[in-house]
């Protein structure tokens, strides 16, 4: 998946960041900027830098999921990969203790226990973190996150390269209480966010893959995210019936689980049985799924809202937005826990944002002003 972007095409800002942190690798930094200004793009070339300079210095790269894990290290070079570590934040207990310099990416995401473990790796820390997209009850506090990097140097993004500025109302009109800092600059296009009004889930479902899969290409896979892995076993239920796949697709909800004494891959069973179903399907978080898989052929990549942090794609589909549903699935989940993580899921979209439901609409739906949707209809099959 094309994602990583070339360094002659980065903006002035992202690149005196990016020399800043090489010139002065004995100090803290802190990478900050609206979600979608290049955050993990500005870390990416910052660990490329560091490893293939003429003197390497030992260098590990952490995060909190294993999507953008994976993410990062397809967009280093093979010299890159073999000279840093690269692991999620649970990770790093098995790693050394003597590192020149950790980059840390979404540490608004890093929990408090882990804090004193990361500390241990290297008295330097170069982190991106972005409080508005903290979405785990688990996370440190902003005065903790604090503690941990200052003093640092201070690197503010003040370009929004991803998202264009229709996804940006979309999202902001959802979460108000974004941070905007003065100066920022959106993309401008004339492309608008679709709606789709559906009479049912089957038709939601359906109507919303085959759309997904018509968008996609090589290179460009789609995401269709779902709140809950309920959901996602709902969907693929109703897309299995639809497509006359052979046999009863596994239960996502009951293949959450590492293999023992394996890799975790706890996706293992449904992604077999869409691959042997020769479906463009497939479930992806938790160290399942590959991202090198849409470098191949068209992919429509299925996920839960919490398992897209970090990503992004050209398409992304936000279905079952109905009013019965709750974006955040943990019991006692708060009206601003529920917000942030339609922040976080809408600005996931480089392109195309797709929002859909049937019966009732959810309340954000009803927030978001008129003119900031186009009105979505189906497209004859001819693939």
């Amino acid at each position: 998946m094309k994602w990583m972007v070339p360094i002659n095409d980065l903006d002035a800002v992202q690149m005196r960041a990016i020399e800043s942190i090489i010139d002065n690798q004995d100090r803290n930094h802190w990478v900050k900027g609206f979600a979608g200004s290049g955050k993990t793009v500005v870390l990416t070339h910052v660990l490329e830098r560091l490893a293939t300079s003429d003197q390497p210095i030992r260098v590990c790269f952490a995060t909190f999921t294993h999507a953008l894990k994976d993410l990062v290290e397809s967009g280093l070079s093979d010299i890159a990969k073999k000279r840093i570590d690269i692991s999620t934040f649970n990770g790093l207990k098995n790693l050394r203790n003597d590192y020149d310099l950790v980059v840390a990416d979404e540490m608004q995401d890093i929990p408090s226990r882990q804090l004193p473990i990361l500390a241990k790796k290297s008295d330097v820390l170069v982190i991106a973190a972005d409080f508005d997209q903290s979405i785990y009850r688990s996370a440190c506090s902003t005065a903790e996150l604090n503690a941990a990097v200052k003093p640092a140097k201070e690197h503010q993004l003040r370009e929004i390269h991803r998202i264009n500025d229709n996804i940006f109302e979309i999202a902001t009109s959802v979460y108000t209480d974004a941070y905007i800092v003065s100066q920022t600059t959106v993309r401008q296009d004339e492309e608008q966010a679709r709606i789709y009004t559906a009479v049912s889930a089957r038709d939601e479902f359906t109507t919303m893959y085959q759309e997904a899969l018509r968008v996609s290409a090589k290179e460009r896979p789609s995401a269709i995210l779902l709140p809950s892995k309920a959901l996602l076993d709902k969907f693929i239920a109703i897309i299995a019936s639809e497509n006359s796949y052979s046999g009863t697709p596994p239960s996502v909800k009951n293949d959450d689980r590492p293999e023992i004494g394996g890799p975790a891959d706890p996706f293992k069973e449904i992604n077999s049985y869409l691959k042997k179903n020769r479906s463009n399907l497939q479930v992806f978080g938790g160290g399942s799924g590959s991202l090198y898989d849409s470098d191949t052929k068209k992919m429509v990549y299925l996920m839960t809202y919490h398992s897209a942090k970090g990503l992004d794609f050209a398409n992304v589909f936000l279905p079952h937005l109905t009013s019965d549903v709750s974006l955040e699935p943990m019991k006692g989940s708060s009206d601003d826990q529920e917000r942030r993580i339609f922040f976080v899921a809408s600005t996931r979209a480089r392109e195309r944002l797709y929002l859909s439901y049937h019966d009732e609409p959810h309340r954000f739906i009803e927030e978001i002003p008129e003119e900031l949707l186009q009105t979505f209809h189906k497209q004859k099959r001819n693939y």
